[in-house]
């Protein structure tokens, strides 16, 4: 006799016309993959990393200009944000002198432009 949880089971498979559904069927990501697509969406997870991928989406800026853009956010905080950004491969930063220049990566822009289109849709 079933448990009530494989009763359960049972019940939910025959209320959708399946047979007991096999993993590798229905989970085709992996857990690393899982893990990166939730690392992904944690880094677009804070309003002020979503204002930083638009400004960028327009073109490469220097901190100071990203700074002065979001109301003079203090430089701990644009660095914690930026750091997030860059670990999650979203953005990228290139060296020029003094100054450190910021512009999306490949998959920053590819991820930040469809999500914004998803949005955009509804």
């Amino acid at each position: 006799m079933p448990s009530n949880e494989e009763g359960r089971l049972i019940e939910a498979c025959r209320c959708l016309d399946l047979g007991l559904p096999k993993k590798e069927e229905w989970l085709e990501l992996d857990d690393e993959r899982c893990s990166s697509i939730s690392a992904d969406f944690k880094a677009l997870s804070d309003p002020i990393r979503i204002r930083i991928m638009d400004m960028l989406d327009h073109g490469p800026l220097y901190v100071c200009l990203i700074q002065h853009l979001l109301d003079d956010i203090s430089n701990s905080k644009l660095s914690y944000h930026l750091d997030i950004l860059k670990k999650a491969d979203l953005v990228e930063g290139k060296r020029e002198g003094h100054f450190i220049l910021y512009s999306l990566s490949k998959k920053g822009k590819v991820l930040f432009n469809e999500l914004r289109s998803i949005h955009d849709r509804e």
